[in-house]
């Protein structure tokens, strides 16, 4: 359940209870040994989507399917092979896109349910920001880890070295080049998110993509040559105008949406004042005051959904005023 006043709890993506057995990965014979065992699984993702399956009991599960029953009916329809994720409660667990597949629900309706309670009359593609919210926190979290692997994939088919095709080696986790022999490994782009604030204030921020009258915490990507805490002070000084003293590292979040990683900090605004939007950046930004936000019929927005960081980081500062 949702708790801010839990420090230790992983953020939502986060916390996977997974054995990612890398040192087996350069073993082609345990790879596929484990990928041929009765009791392997596979997450499916369609299109960067997931998909999710009600159950008898109201639930909603992300469908793990039988590894060799969907190699089979999905057949020359795959475009590589399945990427191994890792052992998780006993059996290995593969991601495969069968984005190429155009009959979804035909092949969904060859493969045995997982779970006898899951419908699979039912089953759909959904985005995994808006699966994320009704999912078990382990299978949001395992398959955010399966779409970033297969987003990763279809976007390195070929090297950016020389431009020939690549192959997925190591259980998915390398692509080679089939040209000039370069390996390239799955990348995620650091970014840093974080509440500004003085006193009993803070700033938030909103871009045109948000839904009406949403705000939430400033937020941009590492660049090369620059530290996160250096990153934090550029941001804010860039959207917004701020000078900022301290700088204190939360917690992150992996975030496929498509290849994040949120590392979340707290910033110290040293002076207030107007501030100066960029709005090439952010469409406004305003000081909003603790108490109201605290009171949802005080506060002049709304918030991100509890799924993100952005949220917990707000969260957590309205929990000690």
């Amino acid at each position: 359940m949702y708790d801010p006043h839990d420090p230790d709890r992983p953020n939502v993506l986060a916390g996977l209870r997974i054995d990612r057995a890398g040192r087996h990965r350069r073993d082609p014979d345990w790879i596929a040994a484990r990928a041929a065992a009765p009791e392997a699984r596979s997450v499916l993702i369609w299109r960067d989507q997931t998909i999710v399956a009600p159950t008898a009991g109201g639930m909603t599960m992300a469908l793990l399917a039988e590894l060799g029953r969907l190699v089979d009916a999905a057949g020359d329809l795959l475009e590589d092979p399945p990427v191994f994720l890792g052992d998780m409660d006993g059996r290995p667990v593969f991601a495969v896109d069968v984005t190429r597949v155009e009959d979804l629900p035909g092949l969904i309706g060859r493969l045995p349910m997982d779970d006898p309670a899951m419908e699979a009359a039912a089953a759909i593609p959904i985005d995994l920001r808006q699966a994320a919210a009704t999912l078990d926190p382990q299978q949001a979290a395992l398959v955010a880890y399966g779409r970033a692997m297969a987003y990763w994939h279809s976007r390195h088919r070929f090297c950016g070295v020389c431009g020939a095709p690549t192959r997925s080696e190591q259980g998915g986790h390398v692509r080679r080049c089939t040209g000039c022999g370069a390996d390239h490994f799955p990348r995620t782009d650091p970014a840093v998110i974080m509440l500004a604030h003085k006193d009993d204030w803070c700033v938030l921020g909103r871009q045109p993509r948000f839904p009406a009258g949403m705000y939430s915490t400033l937020a941009g990507f590492v660049e090369p040559g620059e530290s996160l805490e250096e990153c934090v002070r550029r941001e804010i000084a860039e959207e917004v105008g701020l000078k900022i003293g301290k700088v204190t590292y939360r917690h992150s979040q992996p975030w496929p949406f498509p290849a994040s990683l949120m590392v979340g900090f707290r910033a110290e605004i040293l002076e207030g004042g107007p501030l100066d939007v960029d709005r090439h950046e952010l469409e406004d930004a305003i000081w909003v005051q603790r108490d109201e936000l605290k009171d949802p019929e005080l506060s002049p927005v709304s918030l991100p959904n509890r799924i993100s960081i952005a949220r917990r980081l707000i969260d957590e500062w309205l929990a000690e005023g």
